[in-house]
């Protein structure tokens, strides 16, 4: 008797397990990718989640250092403070560079970004030399971006003109007399609102002064 050759797969079989296969695979792949997407996307979150923590806590310090430096001019006083919706400039009591140096000369800026670009927040810092008038040097000097991505950004100021004016938050602070007691920072990044960063000067403007008249207003150097 003649032996029966041994049982083989049709060609049909063998393309059905080949689709489930390449469709086996595909899945696997796409899982994969997605994974890793997640991944990047959660880093990525935690990377920006980092540095908006470490900038809040850098412009918390500088801020907390504001020292009330009066600019001089025998004629006028006008303490070194300016701020507006989308800045502050200010004397800082931390050392402008490492290695030493006095009070320093600091901005914090919003600068808009172009097209569909997001805008990024920029600080510049100077020494700030005795016989300064005004916020000049900080012109000249290098800025460095502190936090970029950003949508949108509103400082506001805290305080009053005088003692008998009732405190309130302002967009601009217009008292060159005087300094806000609180520093307020709103900003909006990639669509997502940050819980808004409140800072306490911590030295009132009395700390620049030579003599004050009854409302704690100082007044020009005779």
């Amino acid at each position: 008797m003649r032996k029966r050759d041994p049982a083989g797969f049709t060609l049909v079989e063998v393309t059905l397990a080949l689709t489930l296969l390449a469709v086996m695979l595909a899945m696997l792949f796409a899982g994969l990718r997605t994974a890793a997407r997640a991944w990047d996307a959660g880093s990525a979150r935690g990377d920006r989640a980092d540095q908006v923590s470490l900038t809040a806590t850098f412009l918390r310090r500088e801020l907390a250092s504001a020292f009330p430096w009066r600019f001089k001019d025998s004629t006028v006083m006008r303490l070194a403070f300016e701020g507006d919706a989308e800045g502050v400039r200010f004397v800082s009591m931390r050392p402008a560079h490492l290695g030493g140096g006095g009070l320093a000369f600091v901005s914090f800026l919003y600068e808009r970004g172009s097209g569909r670009e997001l805008g990024r927040v920029v600080m510049r810092r100077t020494l700030a030399a005795a016989a300064e008038a005004d916020f000049g040097p900080l012109d000249g000097s290098k800025p460095f971006t502190v936090l970029e991505g950003v949508e949108s950004v509103r400082f506001s100021y805290f305080g009053a003109e005088n003692d008998a004016a009732a405190p309130a938050w302002a967009d601009v602070w217009r008292f060159p007399q005087r300094l806000p007691t609180h520093v307020r920072l709103s900003a909006t990044l990639d669509s997502m609102a940050l819980p808004d960063m409140v800072v306490a000067l911590r030295i009132a403007e009395e700390g620049g002064c030579i003599e004050a008249n009854f409302q704690r207003n100082c007044v020009p150097r005779r």
